[in-house]
Formats: C-alpha cells, sequence, structure tokens
C-alpha cells in the first residue's frame, strides 16, 4: 500500500466489523466513499487498508467535566453538594485556587485520556461562562498539533495490525454546553447570547440553582442542545419539593423548557418515567459517577420499560476515568441488560442525543467513523464478542481511526 491509496475519493477497509443497529460480526471489505459508508464490496479490491483486529461504531461520551481533571480526586467521601453545588462547593473552590496554565494542562491530559480510551466524541458542561468555554478551546487547539502530518508523519504500518496515514487519527471532539455566570436577569440573556455565539448550547446544574423565571429565560433563545441534571440525589429531589412543590423533573416538564436531554435521573418514580417517556426527554446516565459519589443508582430498567432513549456519560473527571469501556461494563454487571443495548447506549443512542447526524453505526448511509479494537486477549476465542467488548476491552485495546473528508 502507498500514500495515494489514501487520497482517492473511495476507501476500501478490509477487516471484522460490527454492522448495523444489531452489531452483526461481518467480515469483508467495506467501501467508504467521500468520508460516507457505501456497504460492502464483494469486487476483487487490490489495494485495501487491512486491519486484523475488530471495527466498531464510534465510542461517544455524553456527559463530562473535563475542567476539574486539574483536581483529581479531591473531597473523597464527602457528599455530592459539599463536592460540586455551585458557587462554593469544593470543587469550584479548588478550581479557582488553580492558575490558568494548570486547568489547559489538565484538559490537555483529559483530551489523551479520551483518545486513549476510544472516545471520538464527548460532550462537555463547561463551568464558568465564557472565561470556561474559552479553556477548553485553547487547550483543544493545543492537543490537535498532536495530529498534524507534520507531527505524525507517514507509516504504512502502525503495530503490525493496520496500515494507514496517522494523520487520518482524529483526536476526540467536543460537544460544548456553556453555563451562564449571572443571576441578574438582564445580564443573564445578554450572557447567553454570548455564551451561543461560541458554544453548541447550554448544560446547567440543575433546575434548583434557577428560579422559574430564569429558567425560562435561559430556554428562551433558540440553540441546538439544552441540557441540565435532574433528579440526581434525594437531597435535590427533597429541596426541589419544599421549595416548588414538585420534583426536579416534573418542573422541568411543568415549565415546559424542552431539555434536548437530562443528566443522571438517578433517583426517578414510575410516573417520572412515564412523563420522560411522553415529552420524549433522553437520559444520560452516569452510573459509576453516581455510584463514586454515593447517591444510588439510576433505574435503568425502568427507562428502558417506558422506551425512554438512553445515552451514556462518565461525569467529573475529578472523580472517574472518562472510560466507556468501564463504564459499560459496570452497567452489565449491575444491571445484566443485553450487551447490545448497552453498546447502543455508547454509540447510536448518544448520536442522537448529541444531534450527531450520520454518526454512531457501521452502516450504509454513516459517517466512515470508526473505533478500532485490536486484535488482543481481550476479544480472542470470544463466543460473543458484543459481550467480550463491553467487558473485558479497556484502554490499550484501542486505537482510532477516520476515513471522514
Amino acid at each position: 500500500m502507498n500514500k495515494n491509496t489514501l487520497d482517492r475519493d473511495t476507501i476500501y477497509l478490509k477487516s471484522n466489523f460490527l454492522y448495523g443497529k444489531d452489531f452483526e460480526y461481518k467480515r469483508g471489505i467495506l467501501a467508504v466513499e467521500e468520508g460516507i459508508i457505501k456497504g460492502f464490496t464483494r469486487e476483487h479490491i487490490r489495494d485495501t487498508i487491512n486491519y486484523k483486529g475488530i471495527v466498531i461504531p464510534p465510542l461517544i461520551n455524553a456527559h463530562t467535566h473535563i475542567g476539574d481533571n486539574a483536581i483529581k480526586d479531591i473531597g473523597i467521601n464527602k457528599t455530592l453538594d459539599d463536592l460540586v453545588k455551585p458557587p462554593n462547593g469544593l470543587k469550584h473552590r479548588f478550581l479557582n485556587s488553580c492558575s490558568e496554565e494548570q486547568l489547559i494542562n489538565g484538559i490537555i491530559d483529559g483530551l489523551h485520556d479520551l483518545k486513549s480510551n476510544g472516545i471520538l466524541y464527548f460532550c462537555d458542561f463547561r463551568e464558568n461562562g465564557i472565561t470556561g468555554i474559552d479553556l477548553l478551546k485553547r487547550a483543544f487547539a493545543k492537543f490537535k498539533e498532536y495530529f498534524t502530518e507534520e507531527y505524525l508523519g507517514w507509516s504504512n504500518t502502525l503495530c503490525g495490525d493496520i496500515q494507514f496515514n496517522n494523520l487520518f487519527n482524529m483526536p476526540p471532539s467536543p460537544i460544548i454546553l456553556g453555563r451562564p455566570t449571572t443571576s441578574n436577569i438582564e445580564e443573564l440573556k445578554k450572557e447567553i447570547r454570548e455564551i451561543l455565539k461560541v458554544a453548541d448550547g447550554i448544560g446547567l446544574s440543575g433546575c434548583n440553582e434557577y428560579s422559574d423565571e430564569e429558567l425560562k429565560i435561559i430556554r428562551k433563545e433558540d440553540y441546538k442542545i439544552f441540557s441540565i441534571h435532574a433528579n440526581e440525589h434525594e437531597n435535590s429531589i427533597k429541596y426541589s419539593k419544599e421549595t416548588y412543590g414538585k420534583s426536579e423533573i416534573e418542573r422541568i416538564i411543568d415549565l415546559k423548557i424542552n431539555p434536548t436531554f437530562i443528566i443522571h435521573a438517578t433517583h426517578t418514580t414510575p410516573y417520572e418515567g412515564e412523563i420522560l417517556r411522553e415529552y420524549n426527554i433522553p437520559v444520560v446516565v452516569c452510573p459509576r459517577a453516581n455510584a463514586s459519589f454515593n447517591v444510588g443508582l439510576p433505574d435503568i430498567h425502568n427507562l428502558l420499560r417506558n422506551n425512554i432513549l438512553i445515552g451514556l456519560g462518565t461525569d467529573n473527571f475529578m472523580a472517574n476515568s472518562p472510560s466507556i469501556f468501564k463504564e459499560m461494563d459496570f452497567i452489565y454487571k449491575i444491571y445484566h441488560i443485553d450487551p447490545k443495548e448497552i453498546l447502543r447506549f455508547a454509540t447510536i443512542n448518544n448520536g442522537k442525543i448529541l444531534g450527531l447526524e450520520g454518526v454512531g453505526l457501521i452502516e450504509e448511509g454513516y459517517r466512515g467513523i470508526f473505533t478500532f479494537i485490536k486484535d488482543t486477549p481481550s476479544i480472542r476465542y470470544s463466543k460473543n464478542i458484543v459481550a467480550s467488548i463491553i467487558t473485558r476491552c479497556e484502554r490499550g485495546d484501542i486505537y482510532n481511526f477516520i476515513v471522514d473528508r
């Protein structure tokens, strides 16, 4: 193979694939034309890109707080409110004590961590308004320098497993949700408009931090994504009921603020499951973080019974690694859900929730963006390859590759 192979409009990838929404195991030559999957070909192709392992849909992390990577493992065994409740939680006090350089370097390290875990997109809740968004963008610009041709050069082989130009090795792409810093009504309106100029949407810590009027003002602007934490722990639900006469989820729906998705729903009643279904509100669960903060675990079975679209995130870098593999393994061992359903949480479901058009499956018409599982002992001799991938694979088992343009 030579470098010109990768300059063609159509690329032929010969490997093993988890194909379609049921992750059917297929071996063959996949044609990707101008970045779009065209399906398998039976033609005799001489100049293919060969990969020995397994190609799966791109892993997506639908909820992170990458900014607190610079303060890993603070406040062990503190309550969630003590740790993260704005504006005076331990997390916020520690972050305020960090220099800008420390925060940016922490984010860069977090991006490397995402990359090494096979994650190609992540949705980050950025605290601290425009300043917080700017920190992530500056860190990402520095991180992308690792993916230039000048830095990586050209190689015909990589670890004996794959042949392609490292230039196609994409960094994990952020979907950035900003958060306002003011509660003054006029200033809030202005700040929301400024945030939406530089971010993909708004991500709020929870509705208990805002009045009904403030929530309506925040939601009034038209933008791609609006997300909010809800029913994360019992104390937040108790406060909401005492103050507003209803749970956070009930209040969100009654105010008609129509979130694109909510985060956590750790404590959700059967009735709340029904109204989430009725109003078609997806839920991104982060069970390892919930366990880490000792706030309980989401009733994923209840969400599934109500046909709610479920996505998967890893939450705070300070308390959790961003590994979607660990998250899937944890869910399987706690809930014993079909492994294919769990893999959907982390791929096609997350893609739909975040509005990533044509991302999340290996199927005709989808974009040629993949996570590559190496030919490692983790998957050899497997009798259920999806189960092996979600319960056995770790960061050392993956390699990323994009054939998009």
